[in-house]
């Protein structure tokens, strides 16, 4: 299931913000900010991680509110075209 919503976000996103995609590299450059996060993660104290870790659960939970923004949107509008004039 969550790999058919996770198909279903994507094709919402590549299609609600092409201009993210159309940029060579999009998917690139998020990698490499996923790698250059993990070697920060290393490379702290504990003290360091605890913050960081919250830090990195905030985003997550910031990105699933903007995924379910998304997803919302996207039905409200495809409903309201799919309705009568």
């Amino acid at each position: 299931m969550d790999d058919i919503i996770d198909s279903v976000v994507q094709g919402i996103e590549e299609n609600a913000f092409p201009y993210f995609f159309v940029k060579p590299g999009y998917r690139k450059d998020q990698y490499c900010a996923s790698q250059h996060m993990e070697w920060l993660e290393k490379h702290l104290n504990e003290e360091e991680k605890a913050h960081f870790v919250q830090l990195r659960d905030a985003e997550l939970r910031l990105s699933i509110m903007e995924r379910e923004a998304l997803i919302k949107l996207a039905l409200a509008a495809g409903i309201r075209l799919a309705l009568p004039r």
